[in-house]
Formats: C-alpha cells, sequence, structure tokens
C-alpha cells in the first residue's frame, strides 16, 4: 500500500497525500495499542518517526494543492 502511494506522490497524484495521512495515521493508532501492550523504545522511536513523515507529507500536500 505504501509503496502504491508513494509512487502516485511522486506522480504528483493529489488524492494520495491525504490517503498517505490516513494510513501513517492508521499505523500510529496501531503502534499506539502495541506499545500500551509491550512498551518499547523502538515502538516509540518508530512512532516519532512516523509523527516526521506525517509532517512532512502534510507541508507538501499544501503545497501542491
Amino acid at each position: 500500500m505504501k509503496v502504491v502511494l508513494v509512487a502516485a506522490m511522486l506522480r504528483q497524484k493529489l488524492w494520495a497525500y491525504p490517503a498517505t495521512l490516513a494510513l501513517l495515521a492508521a499505523f500510529v493508532v496501531y503502534q499506539g495499542y502495541r506499545f500500551v501492550l509491550t512498551p518499547s523504545a523502538g515502538l516509540v522511536a518508530l512512532t516519532l518517526f512516523d509523527f516526521v513523515v506525517i509532517w512532512l507529507v502534510w507541508r507538501e500536500y499544501r503545497l501542491r494543492r
């Protein structure tokens, strides 16, 4: 799914940006759920990385609109 969305964003398809944000948000929610069950520093780092990617995608989407 991520590969398809990245390819669409590279082709500057506007629909791909909100879809990517939704997919990444779903990953963050799932990672939060996993963290509650089994806390780990790696999961925190991955979630922080996802937040950075969400911010970058949001910023790029605003510029493209």
